[in-house]
């Protein structure tokens, strides 16, 4: 056999192993567009199914009275909170059929990052969840203390249910980042920055601009023990 034939028969070599694996590669190949397009509209049915759950119980509605809502199109999103709820649940459909695809088609990297990204959504409802609750709570605790000093018949009504509002807004945040997994070290360091900031702010404000209201309280203390002393 010159060197040729050598040639000759190496090219046929790789050309029928190259064909042989393409035949069997095709039915894979058919099998991951067959997941794809069952995922993909098993996820348009669920995204639609949710969306009008949502809207029959009336979530949408505490989502606007938690001004979530506002938050939302601010944004300039084309769904509003219902439907970016369900466009969540869709897309986590589709990176599972993603994921079945790519373990027909025997791509172990993609299918591994996938199911990484799979496994951060836990975290992401819940840190979702979070703000959502933290909001609606925050705007309730407002109206609350609001008119529970208004019914104190102080002046300062819409100053103190601000403070609620945002202080609680603000923990919200940082307990959502936390469930994010975002620089977690350092938003404990922030926390306690911020708490540090609220004391002294309280403290200077109190120093500098309550001394008249804390003698006048001091001064009412004083003649009401005097009083019951007698």
């Amino acid at each position: 056999m010159n060197i040729f034939e050598e040639w000759t028969l190496s090219i046929q070599t790789a050309l029928s192993e190259i064909l042989t694996r393409l035949v069997e590669f095709i039915p894979n190949i058919f099998g991951a567009i067959i997941i794809l397009i069952v995922g993909w509209i098993i996820a348009a049915l669920l995204e639609w199914a949710v969306e009008n759950i949502l809207r029959a119980v009336g979530l949408q509605t505490i989502f606007e009275r938690a001004k979530i809502e506002d938050v939302v199109k601010k944004t300039e999103s084309k769904k509003d909170t219902s439907g970016l709820v369900a466009s969540a649940v869709k897309w986590v459909v589709i990176i599972v059929a993603l994921m079945a695809a790519a373990d027909v088609l025997r791509l172990s990297q993609v299918a591994s990052f996938l199911n990484d990204v799979l496994g951060y959504v836990p975290s992401v409802v819940s840190g979702a969840a979070t703000l959502v609750i933290g909001a609606i709570l925050a705007h309730f605790m407002a109206r609350v203390v609001r008119s529970a000093v208004s019914a104190a018949k102080l002046n300062f009504a819409e100053l103190a249910g601000s403070t609620t509002k945002y202080a609680i807004l603000v923990f919200t945040v940082l307990a959502a980042l936390s469930q994010f997994g975002i620089a977690t070290v350092f938003l404990q360091t922030l926390f306690t920055g911020f708490v540090a900031l609220v004391a002294i702010a309280g403290g200077l404000s109190f120093g500098l601009g309550g001394q008249a209201a804390a003698k006048e309280l001091l001064e009412k203390v004083r003649k009401e023990t005097e009083w019951h002393s007698k």
